[in-house]
């Protein structure tokens, strides 16, 4: 990160971060700005925010969770658990670099010129950006890793108890509370915002949705988290409409991360066939995820692969889920209202992807997988399994969580740094982290199988 930030802050350009320059008078160039609105930021924040997770942590995830298969080069690696740490210098650059810094510029000038909307809607995507990539990687920086323009190229990192239980909450509170502002003076969000235009209370079910998955998600730490997750559902995403998430266009330069990759990259990455045999004859979704681009190359129809298809940070259909297994595994079980918010899950997922309702056979398989099954768990991470695909790092998070679906380890996946062969609990730290700022460092040497706060 070091890297990163001296390249960001000691060299000087028309950016944000950087509204000044001592040249002198004579060096100044009047066509170029030495400051950008926020209306102008904000809709480059987001599309790099959602790149960062729509890109790489989707490929990743679905790699872990053979929903994808790597067939050559780095992505073969990966999905036989080969993770190098110089595989995550990108990454981190993509995710820090493009898109959280420019976020944070949003949050100072929001303060700066009384703009509580706009600086409610920079800490809705700060918080998720910094939650998947705590989720991913465990110990990260935050409140320290935008110091680069005072000199501080050395950023300390934030624990994941310290992100999950004090951070991340207070992010989103503060967005919430800044959202419901009756005034922003410094102006809001409008036709600048790419996500939701300008509908700050679509922003504030986007932050309580965010804020009911980092609760649930702490549920191996605290039983408890179940029913505080619970108590959160009158005021999150309620709808397939109100999806947090971001769409992509169709020119040369708008195109969906997904897309991209399988232009520039083609014949390294296949949709897995675990994740092929999980549909059913009757899931009329099958076409809409399995013909998909890797494979298919220009023309086909993957629903979150053709250029100007979405990436999803947050969706009624996550929230659904996590209403579903709530239910399920809190202290004082209630498998009714378990089945009927997994029925609504499922049947968002089929309306959003297919635009019908869930197939009623389909439902009949469904309702009759559930009432044998010994674990009902077990039948909703599966259905969950295809339909959160896509969706950020949502299904490597619940293998980590809960065991399902019930994947096999794949062959070869034993490595210096997986040395049991299983799938891996989380990423390894960047080579630049390790090179530049190691004595800041959590895990010095990279351990796939150490696992993150919350799956501990």
């Amino acid at each position: 990160m070091k890297k990163i930030y001296k390249q960001l802050f000691i060299i000087c350009f028309a950016f944000a971060t950087v509204t000044s320059c001592e040249f002198g008078d004579t060096n100044v160039d009047p066509a170029v700005p030495t400051d950008v609105a926020m209306s102008a930021l904000l809709p480059s924040g987001e599309a790099a925010v959602s790149w960062a997770i729509g890109g790489e942590m989707v490929r990743i995830s679905g790699l872990l969770t053979q929903q994808f298969e790597g067939i050559n080069a780095q992505q073969l690696d990966n999905y036989k658990y080969l993770i190098r740490d110089a595989d995550m210098d990108g990454v981190w650059q993509r995710m820090y670099h493009n898109s959280l810094n420019t976020i944070n510029v949003i949050i100072k000038k929001s303060q700066e010129q009384n703009a509580p909307h706009y600086e409610g809607v920079a800490k809705v995507l700060m918080a998720a950006g910094i939650g998947t990539f705590t989720d991913a990687f465990g110990d990260i920086p935050y409140t320290s890793a935008f110091g680069g323009d005072e000199g501080n190229f050395t950023p300390t990192y934030d624990t994941q108890e310290q992100l999950y239980t004090t951070i991340i909450p207070g992010l989103l509170d503060d967005a919430i509370a800044k959202l419901s502002a009756a005034e922003s003076a410094g102006g809001s969000p409008g036709s600048d915002d790419q996500i939701f235009g300008g509908d700050l209370d679509l922003w504030i079910a986007a932050a309580h949705s965010l804020k009911m998955r980092y609760t649930f998600q702490m549920a191996k730490r605290d039983a408890g988290a179940y029913d505080d997750a619970l108590a959160m559902l009158p005021d999150v995403i309620s709808s397939n409409s109100e999806d947090f998430e971001m769409y992509f266009g169709s020119g040369a330069n708008e195109t969906n991360p997904q897309y991209q990759f399988s232009q520039s990259r083609a014949g390294n990455i296949k949709m897995g066939e675990y994740f092929i045999n999980a549909f059913s004859d009757d899931d009329t979704r099958e076409a809409l995820f399995i013909n998909d681009i890797f494979e298919l190359g220009e023309g086909a129809n993957g629903y979150y692969t053709v250029s100007a298809a979405p990436v999803v940070l947050m969706s009624y259909v996550e929230v659904k889920f996590i209403e579903g297994e709530s239910h399920l595994m809190k202290a004082a079980p209630d498998e009714a209202a378990a089945k009927a918010a997994l029925d609504e899950a499922v049947n968002a997922s089929f309306n959003k992807i297919t635009g019908s309702g869930t197939p009623v056979a389909y439902q009949a398989d469904l309702d009759a997988r559930w009432t044998v099954a010994a674990d009902k768990l077990e039948v909703l991470i599966d259905e969950k399994y295809i339909a959160t695909y896509s969706q950020s790092i949502v299904v490597w998070n619940d293998y980590r969580r809960t065991g399902y679906p019930a994947l096999e380890f794949v062959a070869g996946g034993t490595n210096a740094f997986n040395t049991n062969g299983e799938i891996p609990r989380r990423l390894p730290y960047p080579q630049e982290e390790r090179l530049l700022n190691l004595s800041n460092l959590p895990i010095k040497t990279p351990n796939l199988q150490t696992p993150v706060w919350w799956d501990e």
